[in-house]
């Protein structure tokens, strides 16, 4: 990797993790001041301090995942033969990487508060949002050529569709999962276990486990994506 591709593809990833993130912490705050006693907060720090947390968690994240997906596509020969375990597996690393401290932040950081919990339905809908909008504005540069006769539209589209189906795929066998284990945590259960754990411990498991998990989802999307813009390229050729 040339000096200019390696700074090509750090300023897109971290582009993408920042768009991504401001998104998902947007949707998530408006969900947010739909709760009764939220306006009793502090709205003019509040929102400066969401801003630079969704700011540290897009740059961070968009880095690893995006290293993580980019080692993978690289060391797997390239878009056209990297293997879907191989971007998983390099897509998690990259996640924990990138999204543990901005995981663990978040975690401990607005735990703390004295204020209404974000609800755990919301915080995971923000999070597979954010991690849709990022393999479709990050995808169409592991394909690391000229678009060719799909145009960039068609490969952006393409991206997003094949997030959609990882997130949905991956968030579905989850919940399905958790469901039968009967492990599916209550805002009751979550507070119990950080008294008993300490706020800082389960922030620091929590974000170790959010950032494999979405690093994981996101590597998955980039071999769907990967695969249909091949196919389809093949098909119109």
């Amino acid at each position: 990797m040339t000096k200019h591709e390696g700074s090509r593809w750090m300023l897109r990833s971290a582009w993408a993790g920042t768009a991504a993130a401001l998104f998902g912490v947007g949707l998530g705050t408006l969900n947010y001041q739909a709760l009764p006693g939220v306006a009793r907060m502090d709205w003019s720090c509040m929102g400066l301090v969401l801003l630079g947390y969704a700011l540290l968690t897009g740059v961070c994240s968009g880095l690893g995942i995006g290293a993580g997906t980019a080692v993978a596509v690289r060391t797997g020969g390239g878009p056209q033969r990297v293997g879907a375990l191989r971007l998983v597996g390099f897509g998690a690393l990259g996640g924990i990487a990138g999204c543990t401290v901005p995981a663990c932040v978040g975690i401990a950081g607005f735990g703390s508060l004295h204020a209404p919990y974000a609800g755990t339905a919301n915080l995971v809908f923000c999070t597979l949002v954010v991690c849709t909008t990022f393999v479709a504005l990050w995808a169409p540069t592991l394909w690391g050529r000229t678009h060719g006769r799909l145009g960039r539209a068609t490969h952006v589209g393409i991206a997003a569709m094949a997030a959609g189906l990882a997130v949905a795929s991956i968030g579905i066998f989850g919940a399905t999962l958790c469901s039968a284990m009967g492990i599916v945590p209550t805002a009751d259960q979550i507070f119990a276990l950080a008294a008993s754990m300490g706020l800082f411990e389960l922030a620091a498991w929590s974000g170790l486990g959010i950032g494999a998990i979405c690093g994981a989802t996101a590597g998955f999307a980039c071999w769907l994506y990967l695969s249909t813009a091949m196919a389809l390229e093949r098909r119109v050729a």
